[in-house]
């Protein structure tokens, strides 16, 4: 096909290919998200540790799954492949175990499939999380294809101890949201562009799909004390609950996967090893060390684990309000959203709605 080569001196008046495309007589088509111009963002500042969640949202049924890997086991010397359906439950479960405990080929793990959902959590958590590659397909919220404007931040408890970090905390957070929302609102800025700013706390999700055998690999590193992130920790001790709910027989499996990755207690006991990070005590491990081997002079749980969580703070652009006062003009705004896109409005005329919704509402602040 020979391109249709456009030259825009046949069109006086016209400098863009897009003036020429342009045809006022067709319907927008719908945005997948909210267009928020002019909206305040809204932020609930939340703590972080009660937030973590995860859900096992997909998996296959438990006897199907015995079965499967069952007759995965049993296939180098089955005649036809259906071994399972003269197994026993506990046949089956054995071979499971023997799979897991590499005395048997552990091809069947691969067939066990997951997939969890992963909330309250933040950018730096999902950071860690993808860079599993092998065994594994991640989905997550993008920054990039809609406003953060109204994202919940998260806030470490270790933080909320003191007052005045705290409020440094908030206030950092606000101004960071503040100028995102502002970049977007001047039109000169793209929410691609703009969310550069944004601060590494918002809450956001991934969804992880993956099999038993990648899962408990996973596992494995990311439980260990030494070498990850409290959060990270929780998120792999939420993968284990959240998988033996449904195979309780996988319990004993992930309570031993636990002690299995030593990378951080083999390297803090060379004395000259200069190739990992010492930033707590070792929890569990135990070899000579001097306390000024690590960074703080406590555990991670000591460090992390205050036990001073912050109450829920609600705040609309830089005012903290009510949450009542919150939920209102969240609602206001989810209004105006809807309006904006049955009504096809122009991006100038949605600034304009919200601009005005703020007024009503009483907003005071910058």
């Amino acid at each position: 096909m020979i391109p249709i080569q456009v030259s825009f001196m046949q069109y006086p008046g016209i400098d863009r290919i897009s003036d020429i495309m342009h045809d006022p007589n067709l319907i927008p088509k719908k945005h997948e998200f909210g267009i928020l111009f002019g909206q305040k963002p809204l932020t609930k500042f939340k703590d972080y540790r009660k937030s973590i969640k995860v859900d096992l949202i997909k998996y296959d049924d438990r006897e199907q799954m015995l079965k499967g890997t069952y007759d995965f086991a049993k296939a180098t010397w089955s005649v036809d492949g259906r071994e399972s359906d003269d197994a026993t439950e506990e046949e089956m479960k054995d071979a499971l175990a023997q799979m897991i405990g590499g005395k048997a080929l552990g091809l069947g793990l691969e067939t066990i499939n997951l997939m969890f959902r992963m909330s309250g959590i933040n950018r730096i958590d999902t950071h860690q999380i993808v860079r599993q590659r092998i065994g594994v397909t991640f989905s997550q919220m993008c920054s990039g294809d809609q406003w953060w404007s109204h994202r919940d931040a998260l806030i470490e408890e270790c933080i909320a101890q003191s007052p005045t970090l705290l409020k440094e905390t908030i206030d950092s957070t606000i101004a960071a949201k503040m100028t995102y929302a502002n970049q977007i609102d001047s039109g000169l800025v793209s929410i691609q562009a703009a969310r550069e700013i944004l601060p590494q706390n918002l809450d956001t999700f991934i969804f992880m799909n993956t099999n038993l055998s990648t899962l408990l690999f996973m596992h494995m590193k990311r439980i260990d004390d030494g070498s990850q992130t409290w959060s990270i920790n929780e998120v792999a001790q939420q993968w284990a609950d959240t998988t033996t709910a449904v195979y309780p027989e996988l319990g004993p499996v992930f309570q031993k996967n636990k002690k299995k990755f030593t990378f951080q207690k083999d390297a803090g006991a060379d004395r000259k090893n200069t190739y990992s990070t010492s930033l707590y005590i070792p929890e569990v491990d135990e070899y000579p060390y001097h306390d000024r081997d690590f960074l703080y002079a406590k555990t991670k749980k000591e460090m992390n684990y205050t036990n001073t969580p912050i109450e829920d703070t609600f705040y609309w652009g830089t005012m903290q309000v009510s949450e009542s006062r919150y939920n209102n003009i969240k609602a206001k705004y989810e209004h105006n959203n809807y309006h904006g896109e049955v009504s096809h409005m122009s991006n100038e005329e949605i600034l304009e709605m919200n601009k005005e919704t703020n007024k009503e509402c009483g907003y005071e602040g910058r």
